[in-house]
């Protein structure tokens, strides 16, 4: 089985890389979705194990050439299924234990994690750690994963059940490089295929609906869990082998509670009509992919765009879920319609609005006698402030500053409601504050 194996992925790696000319179909089909989505940039492809079935390419990048086979996109999430069959091989070489501890690999982690927690754990995602995200996307980052471990501020809850949370490929990328004293593009490379590209034009995030540049960094300690990157050449190419790779058909999965399972970096589902499909969608701001794996249909769909931002996440995956149902024969209509981004959008707009007319009648009427509501009115716009100040944060689980990166627009409103209300505040208080002094001079 081995031998066959290694035959499939020679051939894989030869022919899956050869594009054929887009159908006209299904370029028009790749362009309506990056119409309806403002997708600056698209490439997409179908894949079997031995040859490039459809292949389009859309748009342009982030420093406006045009789109092609070449040109790198950030995977996001996807890259787990990379480091997940990265240390699926590595056990197979006997370099690591699946069942091993995490701690006694890893004496660094011992903070983090309990004892009994394996690196099987991390792998499923059932290892109790916190999706923080203020330990994720630190562009610029060129340490080793190993190297920041002494720096993360978490700890794990009980093991066992579900919680999806990137620190766990975190992990995994610090046990590789620990394991292998090498660097961990280097191990992916030689266990995976998968060449990961040292650079990226600027992604887009969605600013006021329109797409605007983001320099979308680089974290090298984030690489197991986000930041591998490659063009739609190299990810097709992956998604190909991975039709018949162990790790990535490993029946070893766990549920997650939303009716999928999930098992090596891969959600796993049973469609309609009993077809069993593994994929994953992938983002980091400014980019967004998704890879599913059919490999009863000896087929696997790659979507990739360099425009992401958070509130527009069900809006793409959706995209990205239809075009794949389509070449599997199902119907599943994309969401139409206002999403979150819009809404979420709209009402801070509106609300901006509002509060610009309340300010500019409080500065307006600085000269003028305060009503007598006007000491409650000043509090209330102060605790208004107070409360926006540290309710969006934990709403967002993230502080505004990376809040910033994933929604722009969302973060200037933000600010800009804050200063509003302190407008507000200020000058109603100025008010009530002079008229007391005055009577009391």
């Amino acid at each position: 089985m081995r031998i066959v194996h290694a035959l499939l992925t020679v051939v894989a790696v030869l022919t899956a890389g050869s594009p054929t000319p887009p159908d006209p179909g299904v370029a028009s089909d790749i362009r309506a979705v990056a119409d309806e989505l403002g997708l600056p940039g698209v490439a997409f492809r179908v894949v079997s194990e031995h040859e490039v079935l459809e292949n389009v390419e859309y748009g342009v990048d982030g420093d406006g050439a045009p789109i092609d086979e070449t040109t790198p996109f950030v995977w996001g999430s996807v890259s787990k299924s990379v480091t997940a069959a990265t240390v699926y091989s590595l056990a197979e070489h006997r370099a690591l234990k699946l069942d091993g501890s995490v701690n006694s690999i890893l004496p660094e982690s011992d903070s983090i994690l309990p004892d009994n927690v394996t690196i099987d754990d991390l792998i499923h995602h059932t290892s109790g750690l916190p999706h923080d995200v203020t330990e994720l996307d630190v562009w610029g980052r060129t340490e080793r994963a190993l190297d920041i471990l002494p720096a993360l501020d978490v700890r794990a809850a009980e093991r066992g059940t579900f919680r999806y949370s990137s620190l766990n490929y975190l992990l995994l990328q610090a046990i590789v490089e620990k394991a292998t004293a090498e660097p961990f593009a280097d191990v992916v490379a030689r266990e995976t295929g998968v060449h990961t590209a040292d650079t990226v034009a600027p992604g887009h995030v969605p600013f006021f609906t329109f797409p605007r540049r983001i320099d979308t960094g680089i974290d090298s300690a984030g690489m197991g869990y986000g930041y591998l990157s490659g063009s739609i050449d190299e990810l097709s190419r992956y998604a190909s082998r991975q039709l018949t790779a162990p790790a990535s058909n490993s029946p070893d999965t766990v549920p997650t509670g939303s009716g999928a399972a999930y098992g090596y970096g891969w959600y796993v589902e049973t469609l309609p009509d009993g077809t069993e499909m593994r994929w994953h969608s992938g983002a980091v701001p400014g980019y967004f992919t998704h890879v599913a794996l059919v490999p009863e249909r000896h087929l696997a769909v790659v979507f990739a765009t360099n425009r992401y931002g958070e509130l527009e996440a069900d809006a793409l995956a959706s995209a990205a879920r239809s075009l794949v149902l389509t070449r599997l024969g199902m119907d599943d209509p994309r969401t139409a319609g206002f999403g979150l981004y819009e809404v979420a959008l709209i009402a801070s707009t509106t609300l901006a609005v509002l509060l610009a007319i309340c300010a500019t009648r409080a500065l307006l009427g600085f000269r003028t006698a305060p009503g007598r509501w006007a000491p409650a009115h000043a509090l209330a716009a102060l605790g208004a402030a107070g409360l926006l100040y540290f309710s969006l944060p934990a709403l967002a689980d993230a502080p505004v500053s990376t809040l910033a990166r994933w929604a722009p627009d969302i973060a200037l409103l933000f600010w800009i409601l804050l200063a509003e209300l302190v407008v507000i505040a200020v000058a109603l208080g100025a008010r009530v504050l002079r008229q007391w002094t005055t009577a009391h001079v």
